[in-house]
């Protein structure tokens, strides 16, 4: 896992010289009261117009890297809509650093009651979207994956740019992330790939294990 094809911070996937992952004995979903109360925040504002899962994923991979590497998880949450509330014009720095509202929060929808939010965290989301688009590799061709640079949001990871792989299934057209982070929706076909583990690593070399990855269309090209 020696290759780096990406300088993002947030995308680690097979990166070295990141220390070990400490696993809780207990599994405690949250360390403490604020936690489970960004947790809901999160849950309630999801549905805000515009916010999409997407970019929200976009505004927390512009975290600077020494603030990404080291803030707790929730509290990254906290900064995205911190950022999201400043860009949108819900609230200015100064408010969020006093903690306080000088002004008349503006009324997009009406506030999630508590009660409420359960529910909301457990309803799902269906991607898939029904078009004439038809899928221009079918399944068991050889594909070759594009590489990515820049700081716009995406779902093919670095471990996998310009790596050779096989079209293991067809999931039809979903929404592509790339899009939606940029407000726009936008669905094509979408593949399960399977690589060799010994083509991303080459320290794998001999290994007869393969990665599967769910990869847009937009990503792959013909090999």
């Amino acid at each position: 896992m020696t290759q780096e094809k990406s300088l993002r911070v947030h995308d680690m996937g097979g990166r070295n010289g990141l220390g070990p992952v400490v696993m809780d004995a207990d599994e405690a979903p949250f360390h403490a009261d604020w936690e489970a109360r960004m947790w809901g925040i999160n849950e309630a504002m999801t549905g805000a117009p515009g916010w999409t899962l997407d970019w929200w994923r976009h505004v927390r991979e512009l975290i600077p890297a020494e603030d990404y590497l080291t803030r707790p998880y929730f509290d990254q949450w906290m900064q995205v809509y911190a950022a999201m509330m400043v860009d949108d014009g819900w609230a200015s720095i100064g408010e969020i650093a006093r903690g306080k509202a000088v002004r008349p929060a503006p009324q997009v929808s009406p506030p999630m009651p508590a009660s409420d939010v359960l529910a909301a965290s457990r309803r799902t989301t269906d991607f898939r979207r029904d078009t004439d688009r038809q899928p221009a590799f079918k399944v068991g061709a050889y594909v070759k994956t594009i590489r990515i640079g820049g700081i716009a949001h995406t779902r093919l990871p670095a471990y996998a740019m310009e790596r050779a792989g096989v079209v293991h299934a067809y999931r039809g057209n979903h929404i592509v992330p790339d899009e939606m982070a940029r407000g726009r929706e936008m669905a094509e076909p979408l593949y399960t790939i399977a690589f060799s583990r010994a083509d991303l690593w080459p320290e794998a070399a001999g290994s007869r294990d393969r990665i599967f990855v769910d990869l847009w269309e937009r990503y792959l090209e013909p090999r």
